[in-house]
């Protein structure tokens, strides 16, 4: 188990059935088709705090793709229809309770997607895509 919460993640992510075979980076996107890559985004993490130390808080990260893109629209409805599927996954995850373990005192309660997948930016043959995503957890306090 990784004692980051950005760890935990690519860990609970590379084991998603949408990304069997692929490669999932923390902070890098190489541009061949098929990589992906979580980073962070910049949010306050502290949702709501608790007398005695506890606190809700909130992990926000991007999760992008470099996929083949083009004219072909069957090529391109699928690169879309890939974040429909990975919201729907992340869904079912926290309707089941399945979700990432997390270092120290930390206890995942919910993983969202908190944005649409979107192109980001393209050229002829490939695209970024990504979508914003967010994990809510307990930590207790000290």
């Amino acid at each position: 188990m990784s004692d980051t919460i950005v760890g935990a993640l690519q860990e609970y992510l590379d084991q998603c059935p949408l990304l069997e075979g692929r490669r999932l980076n923390v902070d890098y996107i190489t541009r061949r088709p098929l990589t992906y890559m979580i980073s962070p985004s910049p949010v306050d993490s502290l949702v709501k705090q608790y007398y005695g130390g506890s606190a809700i808080r909130q992990y926000v990260f991007v999760l992008a793709s470099c996929n083949l893109y083009g004219e072909d629209v069957l090529t391109n409805i699928s690169n879309s229809g890939f974040f429909e599927k990975l919201e729907e996954w992340m869904r079912r995850q926290t309707k089941l309770r399945q979700l990432p373990q997390l270092p120290g005192t930390r206890t995942a309660q919910k993983l969202e997607a908190v944005s649409t997948g979107y192109l980001y930016n393209s050229t002829a043959t490939e695209a970024h895509y990504q979508i914003q995503c967010r994990l809510t957890y307990h930590q207790k306090g000290d």
